[in-house]
């Protein structure tokens, strides 16, 4: 079943570019953020294994041949360089 929300265009737009940067749909992006959406048991955010996976499938978009950070790149003296 579809449903139409009305709302600004301004706001529409701004929504739908959120998904689209998350890699979501707008369906999918609003039932994260506002409670009772995410699904009907009383823990919205699902088990801890239904976490998981979601985390895992999360990780496996991001690319695989990506360098690691050097060590100087995340020293302490390269975080706090201007303290």
């Amino acid at each position: 079943m579809r449903t139409t929300v009305e709302m600004d265009s301004n706001t529409a737009i701004r929504l739908r570019k959120l998904a689209d940067a998350r890699r979501v749909s707008v369906e999918e992006l609003i039932a994260a953020h506002v409670p009772g959406l995410a699904g009907d048991e009383p823990d919205a955010n699902g088990s801890s294994e239904e976490r998981v996976q979601a985390f895992e499938a999360w990780v496996a978009e991001f690319p695989k041949d990506t360098p690691p950070l050097s060590d100087d790149a995340v020293s302490r003296a390269s975080i706090y360089r201007d303290r």
